[in-house]
């Protein structure tokens, strides 16, 4: 899944307007993104437009006593994943870098691939005036 913030705000200046961020996982219906900092957050969907709706089909989707979402890669999705990250441990951080480079791959080509298609769609608007 790929999204792009809506518009600039004093809230998160580590968001960047019209930035495409690939969502790694959401928790408790927050995506989590790589911010302009490289760090791994949680931001409210409501901030971002989706550019791209396709999430991985190694997702674990669950749900809460109140409905809402958490998916993620088996790996990111173990208990406590995140607190280990951010406490620095080293076997938590390999495999989140692991993960993401792979799927920041997958998702670089998936953006190419819409900025080729949009400007071929534009490309043939042109044509037809």
């Amino acid at each position: 899944m790929i999204v792009k913030l809506k518009e600039r705000s004093p809230d998160y200046p580590d968001l960047t307007p019209n930035q495409p961020y690939f969502v790694i996982g959401i928790e408790a219906d927050d995506y989590r993104i790589l911010n302009d900092c490289g760090k791994p957050y949680l931001y409210r969907p409501h901030l971002f437009e989706v550019i791209d709706s396709n999430e991985p089909a190694i997702w674990i989707t669950e749900y809460g006593d109140d409905g809402e979402r958490y998916s993620y890669p088996p790996v990111l999705n173990e208990v406590g994943f995140f607190e280990d990250y951010f406490d620095g441990k080293d076997e938590t951080l390999s495999q989140f870098w692991h993960v993401v480079n792979k799927r920041l791959s997958e998702a670089a080509c998936t953006w190419r691939q819409l900025s080729n298609r949009e400007q071929w769609d534009e490309f043939q608007r042109r044509r037809q005036q």
